[in-house]
């Protein structure tokens, strides 16, 4: 009787282990569309039972030991997204930057001068920032003053807002390429853009949740390509001085801060690319802005840090590529853009 125990026993273990594959494929896949983040928020939006907001009390435990991630696997080149940061916030390097490490990301930092070392302790000082570049973060400029709306300047205090924020940057060991319009504001107007042009490769403005590399696809903004004038003269909506950015602020203030809302818009934008990304051939990608991330909920322009770890849980786990803006490059022949670093 023992002896024919021992034998059902093995037979069990043999074919548990010979269908093993199987089973993890299997569960794999069932369990994709509701794939469960940090604090029990869904990939569409749903929230576990235990945590009705989606928030928990991860946020808390995010900056102890991580815990052990699964390998990533193949990144797919379908699904792109650029990560930026505005206004040199103290809490991006406090609080983002490690959940940033976590995934294995990197993301650029849109800095203001005049906030950097200001004496306001909710700014970053330029240890910081040097910081933040050692560790392979891209750091770009955003004004000396962030300025309510570039377009109401004058030429003189336009060459300062914008190209004297390039060479401040420069003067601390910073060589910054990108121009990111204070409020989203300024693209619009022709002494901006042209000033931007003087001193930087790509200009930033704001408000839409993908940009076109080849500037066809707004359906509100006809254009053919990514010139920066179109054949009447008039500036375009997107061009190489305005490439098109999405700040989640905005997401999360239409959202009334509700974090499951939040993390499935963020999930629809993130995936929307699909339809312009096939067979390898990226047409779109979001450019996602962030600010203050802290522990608050509820105020505008401070997202929780553990709903972004969670936003940033979901690109790792599904293989999103994640960009730095550094990435983002001009074809001055084909008038569009491209990305560099990516097959």
């Amino acid at each position: 009787m023992q002896i024919l125990r021992l034998l059902t026993l093995c037979c069990l273990l043999i074919l548990i282990v010979g269908n093993r594959s199987f089973l993890n494929m299997a569960l794999s896949i069932s369990s994709w569309p509701t794939l469960l983040t940090t604090g029990g928020i869904s990939a569409n939006g749903g929230t576990g039972s235990s945590d009705p907001k989606g928030l928990g009390n991860q946020s808390t435990s995010t900056f102890g030991h991580p815990p052990s991630l699964t390998s990533r696997g193949n990144i797919s080149n379908d699904k792109v997204i650029m990560l930026g940061f505005d206004d040199a916030w103290k809490s991006q390097i406090t609080y983002a930057k490690p959940i940033l490490d976590k995934y294995g990301f990197k993301a650029t930092f849109f800095v203001v001068c005049n906030y950097v070392n200001s004496g306001e302790i909710r700014r970053m000082n330029w240890q910081d920032i040097a910081a933040l570049q050692k560790d392979g973060m891209d750091i770009e400029s955003h004004s000396m003053t962030h300025p309510s709306s570039l377009d109401t300047l004058d030429q003189n205090q336009l060459e300062y807002q914008i190209g004297g924020s390039k060479q401040c940057l420069a003067t601390h060991g910073y060589n910054s390429t990108i121009f990111a319009y204070p409020y989203n504001l300024g693209s619009n107007d022709s002494a901006v853009v042209n000033t931007v042009a003087k001193y930087y490769n790509i200009g930033r403005s704001g408000t839409a949740p993908l940009m076109f590399l080849n500037c066809i696809g707004f359906k509100k903004h006809p254009q053919t390509d990514c010139r920066t004038y179109g054949p009447n003269g008039e500036l375009n909506y997107a061009n190489r001085y305005v490439a098109r950015s999405l700040s989640f602020d905005i997401v999360e203030i239409k959202d009334s801060f509700n974090s499951t809302k939040m993390f499935s818009d963020f999930v629809k934008i993130v995936n929307s690319q699909s339809t312009y990304n096939r067979g390898g051939k990226l047409n779109a990608i979001p450019l996602i802005i962030f600010h203050n991330i802290t522990f608050t909920t509820n105020r505008p322009y401070n997202t929780n840090a553990g709903l972004f770890d969670q936003l940033m849980k979901y690109l790792y786990e599904n293989h999103i590529k994640v960009l730095t803006y550094k990435q983002l490059g001009y074809n001055t022949e084909a008038n569009t853009f491209y990305l560099n670093g990516i097959s």
